[in-house]
């Protein structure tokens, strides 16, 4: 396996030079990358015959998130490490043809199948804070993510907080105790009061629509019991620049979610773009041009998504192609347009098909067939080029809709599936309990599973904590 490290004198750097000794029984594969450790990659990685391939994993995450109950974390309904599955264990249960590096995707020479990563190395003695290393690779596979979007709007990235990973989740549940609790004194203003009790989540897709449903379980549910005086005085307002919430949903169920939420007392601003975020307030415009600006103790931005830095390095190595702001494009069949052998899935890429963690999943599993097949047909060491190769022997991705699902709080949810020709629309308790089922059954291993029900039934009978370090 071809790794060479920039810096032989740290110890950590000598994993890359005895990844590429052990190999050289196996020079007879070409060498996967895969970076990230999103829904595409990590599908990739559970699938793709290790017959065939020197499988590399470069991430700075070392884990899996199942982004579904990510909303549900910040409240305590489930536990953050429920939905966390290490890769290496992932790894490990694949064999010892797979290697993983905890380290980010720095740079990229595509005329000599080059990438430059740098990792963290300030626990070793005698190395400064990072580190960098460069691996050799046949074939890419670009699975970076994205990243919030603020639109450019002033103050998001100073005051907001977003919901993207466990970081974030983290991070809005400290925030959440800290406001509740220092409104608990009785020195503070009533004024003061109201605005630390006002929580406003930004974005009405539906990661802003399950957060507001989880927020309103704790208020009804748990705080009710340990501050109830307060708990009536907390409000959760939702901005939506579109007409209506959820806009890729069936209407149907867009407006039995607005009704659910406005009987939940859930305030909905729709029709409203987000001007400027101050430390203690937003400005807002309505649809007539009108502004205003709405106080609140926690601002939670859940609105757009966009490329990682990475992807924009890989945009600027091909500019006369990759001419998208928004990320990578990419053709029918995965390949990064302008390049050779680099395939690109997931939040990171342009193409027909919505960010949606169901498609990236599907492309992995599409993308890890296509390349079992090319090493089968084309023969090991094979020369041939490979994006030709698939033109003349694959037919193309097609993403085929499994339906949609969202939680929307007081244990009812929401569903769009298909059925046959047709899509059957339906919301309430018993969806709440399909939508638990299918995120059981999601999960990456049983481990999780049983994690995820633990933790509801814990819920159930003994209440949230909203303990945090």
């Amino acid at each position: 396996m071809p790794v060479s490290v920039s810096r032989p004198q740290d110890p950590i750097a000598a994993i890359g030079k005895d990844s590429a000794s052990s190999a050289g029984n196996e020079d007879s594969k070409k060498t996967l990358v895969l970076l990230g450790t999103g829904w595409g990659t990590t599908t990739i990685l559970k699938n793709i015959d290790t017959k065939h391939y020197n499988v590399v994993v470069v991430s700075p995450r070392n884990y899996f998130l199942f982004t579904p109950l990510l909303p549900s974390c910040t409240v305590g309904t489930t536990e953050s490490r429920s939905i966390m599955e290490p890769i290496r264990h992932i790894a490990g249960r694949r064999g010892k043809e797979i290697k993983f590096y905890e380290a980010e995707c720095q740079d990229i020479d595509v005329a000599k199948k080059e990438l430059k990563i740098e990792y963290n190395s300030n626990l070793v003695e005698g190395t400064n804070a990072n580190a960098t290393a460069n691996i050799k690779y046949d074939y890419l596979i670009v699975g970076v993510g994205g990243t919030y979007n603020t639109f450019g709007t002033p103050g998001v990235e100073k005051h907001a907080c977003f919901l993207k990973e466990m970081g974030d989740a983290s991070k809005i549940r400290r925030r959440l105790k800290d406001t509740i609790e220092k409104a608990s004194f009785d020195s503070i203003s009533a004024e003061e009061r109201s605005r630390l009790l006002n929580i406003v989540v930004v974005g009405g897709g539906p990661t802003g629509v399950e957060f507001a449903g989880e927020l309103h379980d704790l208020i009804t549910e748990d705080l009710s019991r340990w501050v109830p005086e307060l708990s009536k005085q907390i409000k959760i307002t939702l901005v939506e620049a579109l007409p209506n919430i959820l806009s890729s949903f069936d209407k149907k169920l867009v407006i039995y979610t607005e009704v659910m939420f406005k009987k939940s007392g859930i305030a909905l601003r729709t029709n409203t773009k987000v001007k400027e975020v101050k430390e203690k307030s937003l400005v807002v415009s309505d649809a007539d041009g009108t502004e205003s600006e709405i106080p609140y103790g926690t601002i939670v931005w859940a609105a757009g998504i966009s490329a990682r830095q990475f992807a924009h390095t890989l945009r600027s190595k091909v500019p006369g192609v990759q001419t998208s702001s928004r990320g990578l494009i990419i053709d029918d069949y995965l390949r990064v347009k302008g390049t050779k052998d680099i395939w690109a899935l997931g939040d990171c890429t342009v193409s027909k098909n919505a960010p949606l963690a169901q498609v990236a999943s599907q492309q992995g599993k599409w993308l890890s067939k296509t390349l079992d097949k090319l090493a089968k047909d084309k023969g090991i060491g094979s020369t041939d080029d490979a994006f030709v190769h698939l033109d003349q022997t694959v037919k193309p991705f097609v993403y085929s809709s499994n339906g949609s699902l969202a939680y929307i709080g007081g244990e009812k949810a929401i569903a769009e599936l298909p059925f046959f020709n047709k899509h059957i629309t339906v919301g309430g308790p018993l969806t709440s309990l399909f939508w638990k089922s299918y995120c059981l059954w999601e999960l990456s291993s049983v481990r999780s599973s049983l994690s995820v029900a633990t933790d509801w039934v814990k819920r159930a009978l003994f209440g949230r904590t909203m303990s945090v370090d």
